[in-house]
């Protein structure tokens, strides 16, 4: 008996326990919506439906425009899963998504341009990714709502294009679209096929790999949490975009940003010093140093001017492209290099060109044209025809020194000789150095003998 009312006794506990807990699943479960509730009067525009999201959720959900929210809804229980305010996204971007058997369309929306510091939470992320394929697996229908009519759906059939829908739903958006283009920027390593996927170059932060994407109004780091932007202004006039590279088949790209007071605070990637914070990407493709090197010189004057504030809203969503339309200095893949990264002490190696033999040749037989004409009367007029020409001399070779291009010289040309610093070369020097002396010690020994 006494076994038999102990059962019954642990059989109440249980029956409590798991009565409590039923409690406060179903507590839990009725508080989650309340959380996510928004303004009554918040009224709907435009639906995307089953989209697949990686920020705020991760999971497929319904995406509504809102006059003041944007709202992630669950497809089934039709709960609201996050709710993110209009006021908050400072930029959008629509790009391809790259590494992908099938073409597919990435839209980023950030709060910032920095991330902010902390976990993100559904009511406070720091960015929001979702993504669509460029053709409809299936069919699926869009809602708009217009006032107190009744909503009208618009169906896009199985194998259509979802690039029109995509730029609907932005356009309802008060912040114009960003999207990448081939024409202002296109990877060396990008092939016909590429499209506008040649906009953006994978690279690795950290161990987490991702794309950075050139606009023409700055960079981002897409695709992959978190999301970053360094618009052309808050970049570093000095080495605002820095290349290194040790062997040339891979390079760093380093990029500085001037943080504003408001964002003062963050400093999780800051290298340099005072309010200027450096993030390293690396593992990115050597050829890409010469385009990556041509969009920076051609913004560098953009460099330290400041963001711009985010851009108006666009009237249609061909507006809002237009802005990342043609390049300032076209194809950036055909343009030579910015700049020079080797040292200063490099020019004691040059080889002088055919243009500057040229001229120095030139120079050499005026010279000896003065000396061989017509003997002047007085000597001090001779003084000053030679004073005159050695000016000319140098003003000549000045002027040749300025024509000279870096695209023009035979060894600055893509793949012509790989650059060498002094200390590389004076370290080959004393490797030949030591080879000689051992030879010649070698040879006095036999010798002796």
């Amino acid at each position: 008996m006494r076994a038999i009312q102990d059962l019954a006794v642990q059989k109440g506990t249980k029956r409590g326990r798991a009565a409590s807990t039923d409690e406060e699943g179903a507590g839990s479960n009725s508080k989650r919506p309340k959380t996510m509730d928004v303004l009554e009067d918040d009224r709907p525009i435009f639906t995307l439906p089953s989209i697949s999201t990686t920020s705020p959720v991760r999971k497929k959900v319904d995406i509504t425009i809102h006059e003041k929210t944007i709202r992630f809804i669950n497809s089934s229980s039709r709960a609201v899963e996050a709710s993110i305010a209009i006021s908050n996204i400072s930029r959008t971007f629509l790009v391809p998504t790259r590494g992908k058997a099938k073409q597919h369309w990435t839209v980023v929306m950030l709060s910032s341009d920095v991330p902010g510091k902390g976990r993100a939470t559904t009511s406070n992320p720091h960015q929001i990714i979702f993504g669509l394929d460029a053709i409809s697996a299936s069919k699926f229908d869009t809602t708009s709502y217009s006032g107190s009519s009744t909503p009208s759906t618009s169906t896009v059939a199985k194998g259509e294009e979802t690039l029109p829908v995509l730029h609907e739903f932005l356009t309802h958006l008060p912040i114009s679209l960003l999207e990448a283009s081939a024409t202002v920027f296109r990877s060396a390593c990008a092939t016909p096929k590429s499209g506008h996927c040649a906009a953006g170059i994978d690279a690795y932060f950290a161990a987490k790999p991702g794309t950075l994407w050139f606009f023409d109004s700055g960079i981002l780091w897409g695709e992959s949490k978190p999301c970053e932007f360094w618009a052309v202004g808050d970049l570093v006039p000095k080495d605002g975009i820095r290349l290194i590279s040790a062997t040339g088949r891979t390079c760093s790209v380093i990029l500085g940003r001037k943080i504003s007071p408001s964002t003062e605070e963050h400093n999780d990637k800051e290298n340099g010093e005072g309010d200027i914070v450096e993030t390293e990407f690396s593992m990115v493709d050597g050829r890409e140093q010469d385009p990556i090197n041509a969009w920076a010189r051609q913004r560098k004057h953009l460099f330290g001017k400041g963001s711009a504030p985010p851009p108006p809203k666009a009237t249609s969503g061909k507006k809002a492209t237009t802005e990342e339309g043609p390049s300032i200095g076209g194809n950036t893949a055909t343009n030579g290099p910015a700049w020079d990264d080797s040292d200063s002490d490099d020019d004691d190696y040059e080889i002088a060109s055919s243009e500057d033999i040229d001229n120095s040749s030139s120079s050499d037989s005026e010279a000896s044209d003065v000396g061989s004409g017509s003997q002047p009367d007085d000597g001090s007029e001779e003084e000053d025809n030679r004073g005159s020409d050695a000016n000319n001399g140098e003003e000549s070779g000045e002027e040749s020194e300025e024509e000279l291009q870096e695209a023009h010289h035979p060894l600055l040309r893509p793949g012509a000789m790989p650059k060498m610093s002094k200390a590389t070369i004076n370290a080959v020097v004393d490797m030949v150095n030591e080879d000689w002396i051992e030879g010649s010690e070698e040879e006095d020994e036999l010798d002796d003998s």
